[in-house]
């Protein structure tokens, strides 16, 4: 079974949730019509806390974490094959998507309730959520900058969107500090941050194909495994 597919449905699944959410959010009036991504007029959990926003944001990011869990497994199996030597850091991999997508089930279930421990709760689990699916992605791209099999061109990009993510990390700091605008800047940082980490997996799944990464199953014996070709 070709597994492109499985990372390119991780790709859709959070951006189509909060889309969806988003004009949803629109549509019923919580939130003004704009571009978020450039003019930052909503927090993307704004987007998706009231009514049928709300019901759309859970309905697919839920199913959503437990596909993430998914993913970092079958990450986890690939980097294991393609990495023998850095057996370590592929458990750091595994462990920290595990972990972000645990804690993005705490921010989901959470989010609309009311109440000052919820919205504690909500903030934890996005916090713990972004910051460990990042470190888990930039571990990723550490382990495949080294492999030859993935082309110049694969690897270059990997590197960029590494780039992109740490510059927009360190933009956002002395936003923190802004009175006035940087509320719509921190917005907007947000959803183009949560984009690019959702594009992540679709880079994967490109590196997936490249190597003939695989899940295998045999009728003979009930077995089923995973392997790059």
């Amino acid at each position: 079974m070709d597994l492109r597919w499985y990372a390119w449905l991780t790709v859709l699944f959070p951006v189509a949730a909060v889309h969806l959410a988003y004009l949803a959010s629109i549509t019923q009036g919580s939130v003004e019509a704009c571009i978020p991504y450039w003019d930052g007029c909503t927090s993307i959990s704004r987007a998706g806390r009231h009514g049928l926003a709300n019901l759309l944001f859970k309905g697919l990011m839920l199913p959503h974490a437990a596909q993430l869990m998914g993913f970092w497994l079958l990450s986890w199996a690939w980097l294991r094959k393609l990495r023998p030597d850095a057996d370590r850091r592929t458990h750091g991999v595994l462990a920290l998507g595990v972990i972000a997508a645990a804690f993005l089930v705490l921010y989901a279930s959470f989010l609309g309730a009311e109440g000052e421990t919820y919205r504690w709760l909500r903030r934890y689990g996005i916090n713990v959520f972004f910051s460990f699916s990042v470190l888990a992605q930039m571990l990723v791209i550490a382990l495949l900058t080294p492999v030859p099999v993935l082309g110049a061109g694969l690897r270059t990009a990997m590197l960029s969107f590494a780039a992109a993510l740490l510059l927009l990390g360190l933009a956002s700091l002395p936003l923190r500090h802004f009175a006035g605008g940087a509320d719509h800047a921190m917005n907007a940082l947000e959803w183009i941050y949560a984009l690019l980490m959702a594009i992540f997996y679709g880079l994967i799944g490109i590196a997936w194909g490249v190597t003939g990464y695989r899940l295998e199953a045999s009728t003979a014996t009930g077995t089923s495994g995973s392997k790059p070709l």
